[in-house]
């Protein structure tokens, strides 16, 4: 593949090289879609000869169904990797130039099937219990503390690692000023698409569960398409007095020398690298009586990983340190909640979830 000069192996930055990787992940999906279709025809060719003829035409129906929804998902995914360039502008000219198919890493296809999983959870109906179980005591705390409206474009609220961007758009209907904070292009290509280029409910459709062959009761249920969003974005909305900013990057850098009314860490503390750092930087952004809430598991991220330092502390612990800091815990409980579920599967995962509400004591 020619390249200009500019465009050559020394002008291409790090970033820009992680954006293609990323392109390059979305955009594999079909491929990736048709070798499990083949995998799929192998095994049914396996199958005892009596059993084959028995469900020859149910098979055929289902490969021609997985098929399509493949190439539906693949056309979705391609919009959102496309549509990318309103958000990094040339980086992504730059990073498709470069561009050169080839097989992701594991590690990337998985991240692209959790995306596709991810709209479900935050943008349809289908992921509706699950934001009910720990977004909504969050957006009803920070109500009961901010209860008139009219004021509320006044308090600026910080979610780091938002996703795809539903709490805080959500924030944002509240009446809310909101930035939210993401470091991976998956979910920052993602939620852009969704925000900016989705104008009606429902508009979209997509299969989250077409590789779910574990746990799967009939074949049927992997066929099944959730659409997406499942409401008016207030980005159509003008005239509002609250504003909602999306800023990219690592959550300790982008938090340094600037301060907020608010932090919510939902689903997030523990894709820390150093939880001590997390607490330091929260309670750094906050002025006095600032609110920090959380609702969440301890899943740590970088536990085991080769080349990673990782602390992993217990909540106890990470409740003590808190409060040392010069954190008041105002009330603490247990959520139960679901994480990108496939209700229909023999396996339904749960966490029991730490909720907590802090506030920053006045300094002496």
């Amino acid at each position: 593949m020619s390249q200009h000069p500019e465009e050559g192996e020394s002008s291409v930055n790090d970033e820009t090289r992680a954006i293609e990787e990323v392109i390059n992940a979305f955009m594999y999906y079909g491929k990736f879609g048709t070798e499990k279709i083949l995998k799929t025809i192998q095994q049914m060719k396996n199958y005892p000869q009596d059993f084959q003829i028995l469900v020859v035409n149910k098979n055929k129906e289902f490969v021609e169904s997985m098929k399509q929804r493949i190439e539906h998902n693949h056309s979705i995914l391609k919009m959102i990797a496309n549509s990318a360039s309103g958000m990094i502008g040339e980086n992504h000219t730059k990073a498709l130039r470069i561009h050169q198919a080839r097989r992701p890493t594991g590690e990337f296809l998985s991240k692209v099937l959790s995306t596709i999983r991810q709209i479900c959870r935050e943008w349809s109906s289908e992921g509706l219990p699950e934001r009910e179980a720990t977004f909504k005591p969050i957006i009803e705390e920070l109500n009961s503390i901010f209860p008139t409206e009219t004021e509320r474009h006044n308090i600026r609220i910080l979610v780091p690692g938002c996703g795809l961007g539903r709490l805080a758009h959500d924030l944002i209907e509240q009446g809310y000023t909101v930035q939210g904070n993401e470091f991976s292009y998956f979910m920052l290509f993602t939620s852009f698409f969704i925000l900016n280029c989705c104008k009606e409910v429902d508009q979209f459709t997509i299969y989250p569960y077409l590789f779910d062959k574990s746990n799967c009761w009939k074949s049927e249920d992997r066929l099944r398409g959730v659409t997406f969003p499942d409401k008016t974005l207030v980005s159509s909305v003008t005239n509002r007095p609250n504003s909602f900013s999306m800023c990219a990057g690592d959550f300790l850098e982008i938090v340094k020398d600037t301060q907020f009314d608010a932090i919510v860490t939902a689903w997030f503390i523990d894709t820390a690298n150093d939880i001590f750092k997390y607490i330091d930087a929260i309670y750094d952004a906050l002025p006095e009586n600032g609110i920090w809430i959380n609702v969440g598991p301890l899943t740590w991220h970088f536990e085991d990983i080769a080349g990673e330092t990782s602390i992993e502390l217990p909540y106890s612990d990470i409740m003590l340190r808190i409060r040392q800091k010069g954190f008041e815990v105002v009330s603490e409980k247990e959520i139960d909640s679901k994480y990108t579920v496939n209700r229909l599967s023999m396996l339904q995962n749960q966490f029991n979830c730490a909720y907590f509400y802090a506030r920053k004591d006045l300094l002496d």
